[in-house]
C-alpha cells in the first residue's frame, strides 16, 4: 500500500512539471523581456505658475520654504514665477548645494526675465522678486534651474492676493503698478505704517520717483544709519531727478521730504537684492495731482 502511494505522488510531481513548460514563442527567461523604467526626473519650474505661501511677508523664511501650494492664475494668489533660468556650468557642478549667497550673481538674469514678464522693473509694482535655487533634495536630484518670484506687497508690508495674472500688471497704467499713495499710522517715531495705492488725481502724500541699487559687494546694512549711508542721498538724488527740480529749489519746499523704502531683508540682500525704492513725500498735507516732471515750482 506504501509503494502504491509513492508511485501516485510521483505521477502527480511529473504532471506538475509537464504544467510549466514554456508556451510557445517564449523563452521562460522574465528578466529579458521589460522595458528599462525611464530614469526618475525632478519636475522643471514653470514659467507663469501661481501659488499661495504659508508665510506673511517677503522676510518671512516660511514664505519661500517647504512645498507650495499651486493654485489658478484667474483666482486669488499671492506669488507667481515670473522667470527662470539655469545656474552656471561652474556653480552647477557642485555635488552639494552651494551657499545661498553663491546664487546671488544670478540676480541680475533674474530681475532682467521678470522685468520682461512684469512689463517693467520689479520695483515700480507692489511687489518683492525673490531668486529661488532649489531645494537640497531637488540638488541631489539633478535640478539646475532656479526660479525667480514674484510676490504681491499690501499696504502693511505684507503678502497680500490678487485675482489676476501678473504678466504685464507693471507697465504703466498695470494693475500693479506703483504710483501714488496715503500713508497712515505714523507715529513720533516712524513717518507711517501703511500706504495704501491711490491714483494720484486723488489726495495722497507719497508718490513713487524711481529705486536704486547699491553696489553688489556692499554689506548687509544693520540699523537705520547704515541704510540711510547706503541709499538716502542716492534717492533724494532720485526724486530730484523725477520731479525735475534743482537742488535750490528743493532747498525752499517747506514739506516736501524723500523716503527709502528696502523691501529685502539679510536672506534677500545675500540672494542678491541691494535695491532700495524710492519715494516723493509730502509731510502734514496732501495734494491732488503727480509731481513728475514739475520743475522748480512749489509744491
Amino acid at each position: 500500500m506504501r509503494r502504491h502511494t509513492l508511485a501516485l505522488a510521483a505521477l502527480l510531481l511529473l504532471g506538475a512539471l509537464s504544467g510549466c513548460a514554456n508556451p510557445a514563442g517564449t523563452d521562460g527567461d522574465l528578466g529579458d523581456d521589460w522595458a528599462m523604467m525611464p530614469a526618475a526626473k525632478v519636475p522643471e519650474p514653470v514659467l507663469g505658475e501661481c501659488r499661495n505661501s504659508a508665510g506673511f511677508s517677503n522676510q518671512d523664511s516660511s514664505s519661500w520654504d517647504g512645498v507650495p501650494e499651486v493654485v489658478p492664475c484667474d483666482g486669488p494668489h499671492q506669488i507667481e514665477i515670473v522667470a527662470v533660468g539655469k545656474v552656471s556650468d561652474d556653480l552647477g557642478k557642485q555635488p552639494k548645494l552651494p551657499d545661498r549667497g553663491q546664487f546671488a550673481p544670478l540676480y541680475a538674469a533674474c530681475e532682467e526675465g521678470a522685468a520682461k514678464y512684469l512689463g517693467g522693473d520689479w520695483q515700480a509694482g507692489r511687489l518683492y522678486l525673490y531668486l529661488q535655487p532649489p531645494t537640497y533634495a531637488q540638488w541631489l536630484g539633478g535640478l539646475r534651474t532656479y526660479h525667480c518670484d514674484a510676490a504681491v506687497v499690501g499696504p502693511d508690508d505684507k503678502f497680500e492676493k490678487f485675482d489676476k495674472s501678473f504678466k504685464n500688471a507693471v507697465q504703466n497704467g498695470g494693475a500693479l503698478a506703483q504710483t501714488c499713495a496715503v500713508t497712515s499710522g505714523g507715529t513720533k517715531d516712524t513717518l507711517f505704517a501703511r500706504a495704501d495705492p491711490v491714483a494720484c488725481t486723488s489726495p495722497h502724500d507719497m508718490e513713487y520717483a524711481g529705486y536704486v541699487t547699491a553696489p553688489a559687494d556692499a554689506a548687509y546694512p544693520n540699523g537705520q544709519d547704515a541704510n540711510d549711508k547706503l541709499f538716502g542721498k542716492a534717492c533724494e538724488a532720485k526724486m530730484l531727478e523725477y520731479m525735475g527740480m534743482s537742488r535750490t529749489a528743493y532747498n525752499k519746499q517747506r514739506d516736501v521730504y524723500y523716503v527709502w523704502w528696502r523691501t529685502s531683508g539679510a536672506t534677500g540682500w545675500k540672494a542678491g537684492d541691494h535695491s532700495s525704492r524710492c519715494y516723493f513725500f509730502l509731510h502734514n498735507r496732501k495734494i491732488s495731482k503727480s509731481v513728475k516732471g514739475m520743475g522748480d515750482a512749489t509744491v
